[in-house]
């Protein structure tokens, strides 16, 4: 109940306050477990994915936002998965793996962190994991405007629009049937990251003007 809250606040927010577009919502499996992947900009990310899909997300989050006043009580109550920021977290690993087993869908950001300068940027073996291990397709999306709107260090946002795109399902049938490796996690991390640099550049032009609006 308190999820479906935040994404009905999330899409009034975005749609008055930040012109929001969304495409490619046409791509969202209507069941099925799945990952949805996106790049990550602004503290603005989880709320958009939230508005951008009909079906409840389970995020991965960093342990330490839980530790912010209000949003982080607004993640702990929002399908939240907590991991810490060093090392692996088999905790983590085990409950995102469990999510997708029940097929429900997990939402991440294989940067693992903001950007300081709206660049892509390499992606963490994390995701390439929980993907292999769990055989399920990924969504890739890119999420245009939120750098502008609070990027990383502001802690209030400015008038600006925000869209996201998001790609057809990707799937990884021949990583699947490899070996487990750490070599294997990464080649599907960085195939995921690829897939979200192929939807900025056909929707958002050299100049940073959007060509699909």
């Amino acid at each position: 109940m308190f999820y479906f809250i935040i994404r009905w606040a999330s899409i009034i927010f975005f749609k008055t306050r930040l012109s929001f577009n969304a495409t490619g919502g046409r791509h969202i499996p209507s069941k099925g477990a799945f990952i949805l992947a996106a790049n990550h900009c602004s503290y603005l990310d989880p709320f958009l994915l939230t508005a951008s899909t009909h079906r409840p997300l389970h995020f991965i989050t960093r342990a330490k936002i839980l530790t912010l006043p209000f949003l982080g009580w607004v993640f702990k109550h929002a399908n939240t998965i907590p991991v810490k920021s060093r090392g692996r977290d088999l905790k983590a690993i085990k409950d995102s793996l469990k999510v997708l087993a029940k097929g429900k869908v997990l939402a991440i950001f294989p940067e693992g962190t903001r950007t300081k300068d709206r660049k892509l940027k390499e992606a963490k073996s994390g995701v390439g994991m929980i993907a292999y291990m769990a055989k399920v397709p990924v969504l890739p999306a890119y999420i245009d405007g939120t750098f502008d709107a609070m990027p990383r260090g502001f802690k209030t946002f400015k008038r600006h629009p925000v869209r996201i795109y998001i790609g057809k399902p990707v799937y990884f049938k021949k990583e699947y049937d490899e070996k487990q490796s750490r070599e294997t996690y990464q080649r599907i991390s960085d195939e995921i990251m690829r897939h979200i640099a192929e939807l900025k550049a056909a929707h958002i032009g050299k100049e940073g003007e959007c060509r699909s609006c």
